[in-house]
């Protein structure tokens, strides 16, 4: 047998090596080539079966909602509704959306004010929600918790926006209160575990803001007294706040809520009602 030179063993390693990659990446493509495929065919059985699920759930005046309850479509007439395919099959309703007008005494769902300029004085409350039944519990809150009492001296009830306190890290003025001198908590409407909703308004904080122009953006509100900021006053700036997830509930869900800082004055009473008009379109069968 005739011996081989190492650069021939080599030359002959080096095209074994180079073919047997060669081979990996056809057989690598054509692996991703028929995985592709059965990913659009999947996809695109699901697509469907989800426009049926949607249509489905369109002609029903009751649609079902995860953990067996129903929603009442008839009783919040104006608002949209996403549905999903579980994994199950079923087919069920999991997102509603809409919208209030709240006149500082009632509420009207802003379909019913279509064609027509409201009052200046009502404010306008946005509403994304998650639908499923809420079990009762008496579990603490894993977010948005706060101690359910707050030291009397760092306590600020608002004069102007009853029902609203700053619950401050330090005594004011202090950069410690950055966070706490734009979250106004509802003190009057707590969690089940006694913690108190708040109202996040982080159109405070930005510098561009017609906030800041105004002299009542976070950095303004930082200098202020504890006296001033009993008496703050937005007037009708607008900056935008936020009522996330943890700091609102109903009988079918929980929710995002967009309002501004006009909308503060009232808020909790308003927020009250939105969650009780939401909570009578649910049927849950107890």
């Amino acid at each position: 047998m005739l011996k081989m030179s190492r650069k021939e063993v080599f030359r002959q390693c080096r095209r074994g090596i180079k073919y047997g990659v060669l081979l990996a990446i056809c057989y690598w493509v054509v692996d991703f080539c028929i995985r592709w495929e059965e990913a659009a065919e999947a996809r695109e059985i699901y697509q469907k079966k989800q426009g049926e699920c949607s249509r489905k759930l369109a002609g029903m005046e009751q649609v079902p909602i995860l953990g067996g309850s129903l929603l009442d479509r008839t009783r919040i007439p104006g608002f949209h509704f996403g549905s999903t395919l579980r994994s199950d099959g079923s087919c069920i309703a999991d997102l509603l959306d809409g919208a209030f007008w709240w006149t500082g005494k009632e509420l009207f769902p802003v379909y019913e004010t279509l064609g027509a300029e409201p009052p200046t004085s009502w404010t306008h409350y946005h509403v994304t929600a998650r639908l499923y039944t809420r079990r009762d519990t008496k579990e603490p809150h894993n977010m948005g918790g706060r101690h359910v009492n707050w030291p009397d001296e760092l306590v600020v009830k608002l004069k102007n926006y009853p029902g609203l306190e700053l619950w401050l890290t330090a005594s004011p003025p202090s950069i410690k209160n950055e966070f706490s001198v734009r979250t106004f908590v509802m003190h009057d409407w707590r969690r089940r575990d006694g913690t108190p909703r708040t109202i996040n308004c982080d159109g405070l904080n930005s510098p561009e803001s017609k906030a800041s122009a105004s002299g009542l953006s976070k950095a303004y509100l930082l200098k202020m007294s504890k006296e001033q900021l009993e008496n703050l006053e937005f007037g009708s700036l607008r900056a935008y706040c936020t009522v996330e997830l943890h700091s609102f509930d109903f009988t079918g869900g929980d929710g995002r809520i967009h309002l501004g800082t006009e909308g503060l004055r009232g808020a909790p009473e308003a927020l009250k009602s939105v969650s009780d008009y939401l909570s009578r379109s649910i049927i849950t069968g107890k």
